[in-house]
C-alpha cells in the first residue's frame, strides 16, 4: 500500500471511531445532557468539522476602527454588540479550561515574574517588585505544594481562574515565571499597579 492509501485508511478509521463516540454520546445525553463525553463530541463535530463561516459585521456609519493587538483591528460596532456568555457556556469554559477570546479575536498571554518565600506563616501576596510580585506560602517546596499555592495566589491576585495560570520557569527555585492566559501585558500592569 502506498503512503496516500495508508493516510486515507487512518482517516477513515478516525472518522468511524468519532462516529461511534458520537452515537454513544447521543445515547448517554438522553439521560444526562451535561455528560462530558457528549459535550466533547458535540464540540468536536460542530467546531472542527463544521466551523462557522467567517462573516464581517457591517459597521455603523461613523464608527471608527480601533487597532488591537498585532496589526489586527475590530470595529467599535462589534465591541459594543458582543453577546455575553451564557451560564452554560461559562460552566463549559471552566470545565474544559477554555479562555474566551478578547475583542480582537486573540487569546492573549501575559508573563509575570514571581519571587516566592516558602515556609511562611500564611499564604499571601506581599506586593509588587520591580519586575513582578512577591508571594509568601506556607507550603514547603516538596511535591509541588508550593507551586500549587503560587498558582492559587497569582490567580486570586490577578482576578483569573487557576487554570489560566501556568508555571513556566523556576519549578524548583524561589524565582519563578508564570504565564497568564486571557490577559495582555497592559491588563497585567494595571493589576500590578493595584497591588502597590
Amino acid at each position: 500500500m502506498s503512503v496516500l492509501e495508508w493516510i486515507l485508511l487512518l482517516e477513515t478509521v478516525a472518522v468511524v471511531i468519532a462516529t461511534i463516540f458520537w452515537g454513544v454520546a447521543l445515547f448517554i445525553a438522553r439521560t444526562f445532557p451535561d455528560d462530558p463525553i457528549f459535550v466533547f463530541c458535540k464540540t468536536f463535530w460542530m467546531t472542527f468539522l463544521y466551523p462557522a463561516p467567517e462573516t464581517s459585521l457591517a459597521r455603523e456609519p461613523g464608527a471608527k476602527k480601533t487597532a488591537k493587538g498585532r496589526g489586527g483591528s475590530t470595529s467599535a460596532f462589534a465591541e459594543e454588540h458582543r453577546q455575553p456568555l451564557t451560564a452554560k457556556q461559562e460552566k463549559e469554559d471552566a470545565l474544559y479550561g477554555r479562555v474566551p477570546k478578547s475583542a480582537d479575536g486573540v487569546v492573549h498571554t501575559a508573563m509575570l515574574n514571581v519571587v516566592v518565600l516558602p515556609h511562611s506563616e500564611q499564604d499571601d501576596v506581599l506586593g509588587r517588585t520591580s519586575d513582578g510580585i512577591e508571594l509568601q506560602v506556607t507550603a514547603a517546596a516538596e511535591d509541588g505544594a508550593a507551586n500549587k499555592a503560587v498558582i492559587q495566589l497569582v490567580s486570586k491576585a490577578m482576578g483569573v481562574k487557576p487554570y489560566q495560570v501556568t508555571l513556566t520557569k523556576g519549578h524548583y527555585q524561589t524565582r519563578k515565571a508564570v504565564a497568564i492566559t486571557g490577559m495582555d501585558q497592559a491588563q497585567l500592569e494595571a493589576k500590578l499597579d493595584e497591588l502597590r
